[in-house]
Formats: C-alpha cells, sequence, structure tokens
C-alpha cells in the first residue's frame, strides 16, 4: 500500500485527536460546541478548498464565482461563523488546466473540509476517486446530470439538459415552435457540458415532433460560417448554442450577418455580459435568450438587490455577472448542511455527507427554486429563469420569464 493511501485512516484519527482537544478547553472553560470534527476543522475555524479558473478561458466565469462564495462566508462569518467557528477559503487558480488542477487538489485535500468550487468536468473526474475515498464534499461549477448519483457532489441547480428543456417549452409558449418545425444546436465536444445539454434539444425534439439538426464543435472552433449556413439551409426556427460565451458571440454574429434572425437559446455557461460590448453585440441584444436556474445579477428581487449592494461594496471594480449569484448560491447550500451538520454534532466529513442528504430544501431568496439535496439522484432544482442580455443592467441580463418548471422536465425526471 502507497504512503497515499495510509491516509485514508487520517479522518478518523484526526476526529479522535479533536474530540480529546473539545473535551480540554470545554474544561478551561471556553466557549466552543462540543461537536465531533475532523479533516479541515479546528476550534476557531472551518477550512474549504476551492479549485477555480481564474486565468483561463472560464477565467471570467471563475473570478465571479469566487467572489460570490467570498461574499456569503463574509455573511455567514459576521453573524458567528459555523459552530463558533469562522469559514476560511483556500483558493486556488487551476487555469482550467487538468493536471495542474490535480496536483492543487491532493496538495489542498489534507487540509479542508471540503470543497466548496471545482471548476472543469474533466478535473471534476479526474479527482472524483480520492474525492469518494477520502469523502471530499464538492460543489462543481458545472450542471451536468453525469454528476447525479454521486453523494458528495453538491449540484446547485437545474441540469444543462433541464434548463435547455425550459428554455425550449418557453418559446413554445409563446407560439415561435410548433410541430413539425427544425430546430438546431450547436454544442461543444464535451459530454458533460455539450453532449448534456444536447440531450434536452433531442428530448424535446422527440417528445413534441421537431426535427433537430445538432452540430458538434471543438472548443477551438472560432469560424462558424458553415454551420450557420448549414442551420439557415435546414430552415432552423430556432437555435441552442451550449459553447464558451466567445463562440457565442461569433455565432449570434455571423447568424445575423447571413440572415438568420430566429431565437438562439445560450446555456448558462455560454455567456459572458462582455460579449455585449463586441461587435456582435447588437445581434445578441436582439436574438438571444438565456436559460439559467439562477437569478441574473440585476434581477429585481430583494436577494438579489442585497447581493448586488454588497458586492459593489466589496468589489468596487468587479465585473457583475450572473456567476457572482451562484456562487453566493453554492454558498447558501453548502453553508446550510454545515449547520445542520453543527446541529447533529459531527462537523467530520462523514457527519457532513449525512446532514447534505437529510436537507428536503433550501432557501435562496429567489434567487433560484428552493434546492432539494435529499436525494442525490435528482437534481437539486428542475426550475429555470429566461432571460434576454441588456447591456444597461448590471450584470447584462434580464429576466423575461420567472422561474418554472415545465411539463417536458416533469416527463424527463419521472
Amino acid at each position: 500500500m502507497s504512503p497515499r493511501r495510509l491516509r485514508f485512516l487520517g479522518p478518523r484519527s484526526a476526529a479522535l485527536s479533536s474530540l480529546l482537544v473539545l473535551a480540554v478547553t470545554a474544561a478551561c472553560g471556553t466557549a466552543v460546541p462540543a461537536v465531533k470534527t475532523g479533516t479541515g476543522v479546528t476550534d476557531k475555524t472551518i477550512r474549504l478548498g476551492v479549485l477555480s479558473d481564474l486565468s483561463g478561458p472560464f477565467g471570467p466565469l471563475g473570478e465571479a464565482v469566487v467572489q460570490g462564495n467570498q461574499l456569503y462566508i463574509d455573511k455567514l462569518n459576521a453573524a458567528g461563523g459555523v459552530c463558533g467557528r469562522k469559514i476560511e477559503l483556500d483558493v486556488q487558480d487551476t487555469g482550467f488546466d487538468t493536471d495542474k488542477a490535480v496536483k492543487l487538489y491532493f496538495k489542498q485535500e489534507p487540509s479542508v473540509l471540503g470543497l466548496l468550487q471545482v471548476v472543469g468536468s474533466d478535473i471534476t473526474s479526474r479527482i472524483t476517486p480520492d474525492m469518494l475515498q477520502q469523502q471530499v464534499m464538492a460543489a462543481p461549477t458545472s450542471w451536468s446530470s453525469s454528476l447525479l448519483g454521486n453523494p458528495y457532489m453538491v449540484v446547485v441547480g437545474a441540469t444543462y439538459d433541464l434548463d435547455v428543456i425550459n428554455s425550449l417549452d418557453y418559446l413554445v409558449r409563446q407560439g415561435k415552435l410548433q410541430k413539425g418545425d427544425t430546430i438546431g444546436h450547436i454544442y461543444l465536444e464535451d459530454p458533460e457540458y455539450g453532449g448534456n445539454a444536447l440531450q434536452g434539444s433531442q428530448f424535446v425534439a422527440d417528445k413534441l415532433g421537431l426535427t433537430l439538426k445538432a452540430l458538434e464543435v471543438p472548443p477551438t472552433k472560432k469560424d462558424f460560417t458553415a454551420e450557420v449556413a448549414q442551420l439557415k439551409a435546414a430552415g432552423a426556427k430556432a437555435v441552442a448554442i451550449s459553447t464558451y460565451p466567445q463562440q457565442t458571440a461569433t455565432i449570434v454574429g455571423t447568424a445575423a450577418q447571413m440572415g438568420l434572425t430566429v431565437p438562439f437559446l445560450v446555456s448558462n455557461p455560454g455567456f459572458d455580459p462582455a460579449v455585449l460590448a463586441s461587435p456582435a453585440g447588437p445581434a445578441i441584444q436582439q436574438l438571444v435568450f438565456v436559460s439559467s436556474s439562477v437569478s441574473p445579477f440585476g434581477a429585481k428581487l430583494p436577494a438579489a438587490e442585497e447581493l448586488a449592494t454588497a458586492y459593489k461594496a466589496k468589489f468596487p471594480n468587479g465585473k457583475p455577472s450572473m456567476a457572482v449569484d451562484y456562487g453566493y448560491v453554492v454558498g447558501i447550500g453548502y453553508g446550510a448542511i454545515l449547520k445542520r451538520a453543527c446541529d447533529e454534532g459531527d462537523l467530520t466529513r462523514a457527519g457532513v455527507q449525512k446532514a447534505f442528504h437529510e436537507l428536503t430544501g433550501v432557501d435562496t431568496g429567489g434567487l433560484t427554486a428552493p434546492l432539494l439535496f435529499s436525494s442525490s439522484n435528482y437534481p437539486s432544482s428542475r426550475q429555470s429563469f429566461v432571460l434576454r442580455p441588456n447591456p444597461n443592467t448590471p450584470g447584462g441580463l434580464d429576466i423575461v420569464d420567472p422561474l418554472k418548471e415545465s411539463d417536458l422536465v416533469r416527463q424527463r425526471i419521472g
């Protein structure tokens, strides 16, 4: 057995040591809640890891999610933290490089209770075997349905396929799609993101009698003239896009130039408010809808407005985006799990995981639908907003349709 695997007994030994510390501090009169603790937890702190992309292709998204995480942790700490302990974040930049991320994970894992953020489906896949063995609970910045069924994955929001289904249902309700129509879907050759989103459009096409024209593209692709020409020739009445933000802008801009002026439904990772300042900005305003189970930054909702005020105070030079709200919501969810574990007197990794699956609903103040964590086999939310780009709104998005779960989503979930 390698030295690395011998650490499997570490959490148990750490928990016993912590109990002895608690007994001594209690005898000395220190007001520390008598809970079991283990890796990443002391009598003063709870340490959580963050493996984000701050310098790679999802850098703006990763930075915004970290900012949202921090805003909630600040609020939680100001209220006394959890079990009398302040939450600390260990933030590491992976640059969206899987090998680098794996090295950072193995360096970080022995000192944290869990992971508040992991950006990248391939990164998540590579570290999952060790996470399972070491009982590390993580909140991936991903909405892939392939993550469901993993008892240590805190998937916050609706999965990619459900978001696509809800947004296509919106077009049906608006009379923009009907049986016999053709829809397109341009998606990344990534089974966790593009492939999962495609499952949503395929499901809708099968159920409603639509023809689907699906076009897979590599992450390095920059010219979409051929793809747009194919969709125009096929008579597409709407197009779903599940790509990187800059690719989204190029696709929509190209479509406008070529006369394909139909609704474009963009998966939430495919939109960055910065694209509104690009040459494609006017076309994006006119043609794009964004699907998301998390409210946009500029939403006229009390919880969103409170968050926006806190963001401007802490990050006066920050770039508002929906990713801030997502990071904050993840903080709410993870915080609720920690609070329940505290109430049950067990802040070990096993105790936190148990608390995770005892939560039947977490109120996010309307930033999402109430989050249901009690079963890892189902998404924590099934409802989505439909949003429209607006350069005059902080974060670049307005709500045009509030949170809804379509009948088609209910059919897919069963």
